[in-house]
């Protein structure tokens, strides 16, 4: 690849939103796209996503992972996006939005786009982040760690696992391991609710008889060559371990599902804005982030639940790149806050321009389990539900020419409230 030749686009990231990245900035009509991958192999962490329950919103018909992905990268191929893997990105100039990229082959290389468009996905929280005490033998990964193992390298971590954390990759990991023939000890949550959608609770843990525990943590790690077991207590509403409710539980395997961080050392970099709560790049509708000619998309923003939203936020973002390029989004576009209330956790994203109809995605703080409203104000939208909970996001859809029909906004503020 060569810095002589223009870049319209350069997207870095090939996982599902990068590569519908690419589709949109293409069929917006930026000539030249490119997708920088540090990987050997396009498609990101749906590569190791091997179950079904892809693609039911946008192909209507259940997929893998990686049948879901090998039908977008068609569409990019068909569509003339340029894909260069093994092709790591280590340093983003702050004035001059230069990219600096490393691969065997080409050596280093220094690109000058017309637009950028961060979707480097997310990360799993390590061990460090929860300073369990005891000592620190082999057998303790990451959920997706344990996946990649399991789907892609063909290894078993264990034959008795314990799974701390709720999240879908932890539920989606032990019903995996219980396909494979190990056992399954039960999942651990700290909180007083899942973090996971229901749906994989019921699928994943209810039907095949794995106990799942709730206000309940590891409070020490056995073992010394190799994991022997673990030391769980219930905790109190301060998330603090009460006495005397300790037991040991044998295991050979201890599976971290204690959440997902957006991956943003590159957008940090930068010098993007990032939001203090979601750990992401602070974006309005367009998918612009604070730098005019870099935009974010999917998991690198704010973690979703499905794919199919990742993959309709990295067309959008790729849209608006190619249009950011090509001189046509104005430099002094409005900026209207949104705001969260107090029901509200995470949301994306944080500033609307009144360009374009806009979902804004959020979720609770905690559990509302009866009816409740869902609404952005002042008067623009009312939804109610039957209930909220913090595992699952819930939409806020606004209409452009409701924007434009209100003048002067100072803000939009979104909630969930109990009826």
């Amino acid at each position: 690849m060569s810095d002589s030749k223009k870049i319209d686009v350069l997207i870095i990231g090939a996982g599902p939103a990068g590569v519908a990245a690419g589709i949109g900035a293409r069929k917006e009509g930026a000539e030249r796209v490119v997708v920088l991958e540090r990987d050997w192999d396009l498609g990101g962490i749906l590569q190791q996503c091997i179950h079904p329950g892809f693609g039911l919103r946008t192909f209507k018909e259940e997929l893998t992972g990686p049948e879901y992905m090998h039908r977008f990268i068609q569409q990019a191929y068909d569509a003339g996006v340029e894909f260069h893997t093994n092709t790591m990105v280590f340093q983003i100039d702050q004035d001059t939005n230069s990219v600096w990229t490393m691969n065997k082959e080409r050596g280093i290389e220094c690109l000058n786009p017309g637009a950028i468009v961060l979707t480097m996905g997310c990360r799993e929280r390590p061990l460090g982040a929860i300073h369990i005490p005891g000592t620190r033998p082999a057998g303790i990964y990451t959920a997706g760690t344990a996946r990649r193992f399991v789907n892609m390298e063909g290894y078993m971590p264990g034959k008795r696992a314990v799974i701390l954390g709720s999240d879908n990759i932890g539920l989606i990991m032990a019903r995996r391991m219980i396909w494979e023939g190990a056992e399954v000890e039960g999942v651990y949550e700290v909180r007083s609710w899942p973090g996971g959608l229901r749906q994989n609770i019921a699928q994943c843990l209810d039907d095949y008889g794995i106990p799942f525990h709730l206000k309940t943590t590891v409070t020490k790690i056995h073992g010394k060559d190799r994991l022997e077991g673990v030391t769980v207590a219930e905790v109190d509403d301060s998330m603090i371990p009460i006495k005397g409710t300790e037991r040991f539980v044998e295991c050979d395997t201890l599976l971290l599902a204690i959440g997902l961080i957006p991956e943003n050392e590159l957008s940090r970099m930068a010098g993007v804005e990032i939001h203090k709560v979601t750990g992401g790049p602070v974006v309005n509708d367009l998918l612009q982030t604070s730098n005019p000619a870099i935009f974010a998309a999917g998991n690198v923003v704010i973690v979703y639940d499905i794919v199919d939203n990742v993959s309709d936020e990295g067309l959008i973002a790729g849209v608006n790149a190619a249009r950011y390029a090509m001189g046509k989004i104005s430099a002094d576009i409005k900026r209207i806050p949104v705001i969260g209330g107090e029901n509200v956790q995470l949301f994306s994203p944080q500033y609307v321009t009144g360009e374009t109809d806009t979902t804004i995605f959020m979720r609770v703080t905690h559990p509302i389990e009866s009816a409740c409203r869902v609404f952005a104000e002042p008067g623009i939208y009312s939804q109610r539900l039957r209930y909220a909970r913090p595992g699952e996001m819930n939409e806020v859809k606004i209409k452009a020419e409701q924007i434009k029909a209100l003048g002067e906004l100072k803000e939009i503020m979104i909630d969930i409230q109990p009826l």
